[in-house]
């Protein structure tokens, strides 16, 4: 299997880097070795896909090629420098100490081995296992990887969602070499999984490095391995995780680097920035305090003309970076960041326009309270009026479009992308004050004034957006470190007394996404807590009437946009009625059924937006024969990963989709002038479909809510263009 070469790559690097290492500490050098191998690849990762994206190389075969190549040399490597005497391969056989766990307390075992089972595990096979059915990676972050592969290129390409073009893409970079090297998704979560086991053993480094013994360092492990989005994110393929190992490795690396100068540390310190950033830019801005922060004492430290050559090799490298992706960016755009305002190309903007004290505490506020909720909405409503009274006296409007992106609530929802971390937000903010009772110990003083300064940062420079926890994870990271180091200042504090309530609290999330549940928890949950929606949303048909005949003394029917709403907030005793009736009516249906391990995956594929799979299903049958090229004609901005994954799942080779739908100024691009022609047309505008196809040209169509399927009677390469 392909993919195995990937994995054997990392895994040969680890060997070099640990065998090379001078470290006694066992631990330690195991934990670091694998930062830097992960760091390593990450390098081939980028090496590989921009060179042979150059000559439009990018397929299956020249990734094989190119990693077998690597795998080989790496080998040789190794093999040299053990028959050179500079490594000893014998010295492998001390990993089997950290295996047993050898040395460590008898208390630390039992945590790390549960947290082994019962979370990593699980995890682990929940990455490899489920359908990629993240919302974003549907719309852009693996659907570019698909027009990639299509052209054999990273170059822009016609599409209808420009996010798929203009955003940060090197953990697509990295989910792409998985695709290739394996011919399917099955192992695109193992880049944010990996991101994850790299994070956990960054964080724990990172508190060593600050001065904390074997429990501190668990405890900070710990703590962010049972943050909910942490949890969450591990086996999604989105990019926050990636971004945030990036930003760990880079502030370890800088602590380090100011222990001792090295050369390999000072690569992976600035690799690791100018990664993060390429895969998402809010890392530079967490990272801004903290580069000062290392500027300055290096700058101290080691005099000017070493802070100088920091400063070229870091240039060189962002440079190096960034160039080829910025390149694409400008030659479409005008602009090498995104595309500019008041141009055809002009989208969401995501940066704040306005500044000022008062608006970067709101935006601070707000984004605290996407860490507040509870699964109870009357607390819920109760803060979320609190803060809306905050802004009023503040005289700030809370969903001033010129700060805020999404309308502010207080919620509480089991989402990959948006879980609060209540819990863990509430420990930092209570551990936070401990910093000041503590003489001296400046670097952790220091450490913690950084984070929190990358957050105000944040809060000042980026519109606020309900999907911001899992932007915020960076911050949550250092909170570990924080809160592990406040914690351990009492000796006579046990570890498990923080780490296994976080560990019991936190487990349902690892068996109960519902994006991939294990087992239905969602459902029981809700069920437990008599937790009822707030308005049922169904905009017509029989299922609104039926939903009106059985609950319509409890909802008010009809409501505004198809949403009906409670008619008054009900006590736990009524709750639980209501629950039971919406049971009979199947509400909760999809909760019910959501279990993965009983699943088709095309149906899985679709659990982010199931009511996308409900109209597309009866399509899927009528898509016949291998190598059918499908056009995608989408009046709306979006992405479709998922339909063609499902028609994956039913063709042994499937054909190519791509859009046939676009804004003409994309046609100056070289991607845009290949042919592309296709026997079936996806569109979700009958109108315009029937404007642009010739009806001598149309077998039959297939409609159903959302959707049309136009099969062709010969093939077509038209497009149409606006």
């Amino acid at each position: 299997m392909g993919f195995c070469l990937l994995l054997l790559s990392v895994a040969l690097s680890f060997v070099i880097f640990f065998l090379s290492s001078s470290k006694n500490d066992l631990y330690t050098n195991a934990r670091e070795s694998f930062i830097l191998s992960l760091i390593a690849n990450a390098i081939l990762v980028f090496v590989y896909n921009e060179v042979f994206s150059t000559f439009n190389q990018l397929n299956t075969k020249s990734a094989v090629i190119f990693w077998s190549v690597t795998v080989i040399n790496i080998s040789a490597l190794l093999l040299y420098f053990h028959y050179t005497g500079k490594v000893h391969l014998s010295k492998l056989a001390a990993l089997r100490k950290t295996f047993q766990l050898s040395g460590l307390k008898t208390g630390n075992k039992i945590i790390i081995v549960s947290a082994l089972l019962f979370y990593i595990l699980p995890l682990l096979f929940l990455a490899v296992y489920a359908a990629p059915n993240n919302f974003d990676s549907h719309m852009y972050h693996l659907n570019r990887v698909l027009f990639w592969i299509n052209n054999g290129n990273l170059d822009h390409f016609p599409t209808v969602h420009l996010q798929q073009l203009y955003l940060n893409v090197f953990a697509e970079y990295l989910v792409l070499d998985t695709v290739l090297l394996s011919g399917g998704d099955h192992f695109a979560g193992l880049i944010q999984f990996g991101s994850f086991i790299g994070s956990l053993a960054g964080v724990s480094l990172l508190a060593k490095q600050l001065g904390l013994k074997q429990d501190g360092q668990l405890l900070a492990a710990v703590f962010l391995l049972t943050l909910p989005i942490s949890i969450l994110e591990s086996t999604s393929t989105q990019v926050d995780y990636c971004a945030c190992f990036f930003f760990i490795s880079f502030v370890y690396f800088g602590f380090k680097l100011l222990e001792k100068r090295s050369l390999l540390t000072l690569f992976a310190f600035l690799l690791s920035l100018s990664f993060g950033g390429f895969s998402k830019y809010t890392i530079f801005i967490f990272a801004i305090p903290f580069t000062a922060y290392f500027a300055i004492r290096i700058l101290v430290q080691y005099r000017f003309s070493y802070a100088l050559k920091v400063l070229v090799l870091a240039i060189v490298l962002l440079g190096g970076t960034f160039a080829p992706f910025f390149y694409r960016n400008y030659t479409l755009f005008g602009h090498i960041m995104s595309p500019l305002r008041n141009t055809v190309f002009a989208s969401e903007e995501l940066p704040a326009l306005k500044h000022s004290p008062l608006f970067t505490f709101s935006t601070l506020i707000k984004n605290a309270g996407l860490n507040l909720g509870l699964p109870d909405t009357r607390f819920n409503r109760i803060v979320d009026e609190g803060i809306r009274n905050l802004h009023e006296k503040m005289g700030v409007e809370i969903d001033d479009p010129d700060i805020s992106l999404d309308p502010f609530s207080v919620k509480y929802s089991v989402h990959e992308d948006m879980i609060p971390n209540t819990i863990h937000f509430w420990i930092i903010l209570f551990a936070s004050p401990g910093l000041l009772f503590l003489a001296r110990q400046w670097d952790v003083k220091w450490f913690w004034i950084c984070a929190v300064l990358g957050l105000i940062m944040f809060c000042t420079l980026m519109k606020f957006q309900l999907w911001s926890t899992r932007t915020q994870m960076p911050f949550f990271a250092m909170g570990a470190v924080m809160v592990a180091y406040i914690y351990s200042r009492k000796p006579q504090w046990k570890i498990a007394w923080m780490a296994i309530p976080l560990m019991l609290i936190s487990a349902p999330f690892v068996y109960g996404n519902p994006s991939k549940e294990l087992i239905s928890i969602n459902y029981l949950t809700r069920k437990l807590l008599a937790h009822i929606p707030i308005a049922i949303c169904e905009n017509g048909g029989a299922q609104r009437q039926l939903y009106q005949k059985h609950l319509g003394a409890y909802y008010d029917f009809p409501g505004e946009d198809g949403c009906h709403p409670l008619k008054k907030w009900l006590d736990y005793s009524e709750r639980k009625k209501v629950f039971d009736l919406l049971t009979q009516v199947g509400y909760y249906d999809q909760d019910r059924s959501s279990n993965i391990l009983n699943m088709d995956r095309d149906r899985a594929y679709f659990l982010s937006h199931p009511n996308d799979y409900l109209s597309f299903k009866p399509l899927l049958a009528h898509i016949k024969g291998d190598h059918k090229n499908v056009g995608v004609f989408f009046e709306n901005n979006n992405g479709f990963y998922h339909y063609w994954s499902a028609i994956a799942t039913k063709i042994k080779q499937p054909g190519t989709m791509e859009y046939i739908r676009y804004n003409q100024e994309l046609m100056v691009l070289p991607n845009a002038q290949k042919d592309f022609c296709y026997d079936y047309i996806l569109s979700d505008d009958p109108v315009l479909l029937a404007a642009f196809v010739p009806k001598a040209n149309i077998d039959t169509i297939y409609s159903t809510q959302l959707f049309q399927l136009v099969k062709l009677k010969n093939k077509s390469c038209d497009r149409s263009l606006f």
